[in-house]
């Protein structure tokens, strides 16, 4: 019988076969890593034709009155948001937990740091460069979905696996 049988301690001084294997994580291979940013910046894309598309009625259409822009990217960032998280979560994550609730609220929490981030770079270009608002929301964009993919990747879907 193995040590590992028997669960008696090896006294031969000598590591046996099993005690020499380490045992590592299961890492994704470049490939998988990129087929699942791929998917994660296709569905951030659906999910910004959404934002910019509701930006753009609200901006355009809804509102009349000072700063109507940066109301209107609240309202169109969460319709985003959700958006967001529906697809990655079943499609580019394969995220099975049916602890939806607490998970969604981390998904928030990052979501509302990207939100604080997105208001700040449209104001930022919008404010103090030549850009109009759409310019300056799709460099915002660029820049939120970097942070975003890399802190729902660590902490939304990887909290609640």
């Amino acid at each position: 019988m193995s040590s590992e049988l028997n669960n008696k301690p090896n006294l031969n001084n000598k590591p046996n076969k099993e005690e020499l294997e380490v045992k590592e994580p299961q890492k994704k291979d470049l490939t998988s890593q990129f087929k699942e940013f791929f998917s994660y910046v296709l569905f951030a894309g659906i999910a910004t034709i959404v934002d910019i598309g509701l930006l753009v009625l609200l901006t355009e259409f809804a509102f009349n009155f000072n700063y109507d822009y940066l109301i209107a990217a609240i309202l169109s960032y969460f319709c985003g948001m959700i958006t967001n998280y529906s697809l990655n979560k079943y499609l580019t994550f394969k995220n099975t937990t049916k602890r939806i609730a607490p998970q969604f609220g981390v998904f928030i929490i990052v979501a509302l740091i990207g939100l604080g981030l997105n208001e700040f770079i449209l104001w930022i270009f919008t404010e103090f460069t030549f850009l109009t608002y759409l310019y300056s929301k799709v460099l915002s964009v660029g820049i939120v979905m970097l942070y975003s993919y890399v802190a729902h990747k660590k902490f939304t879907f990887k909290l609640f696996e």
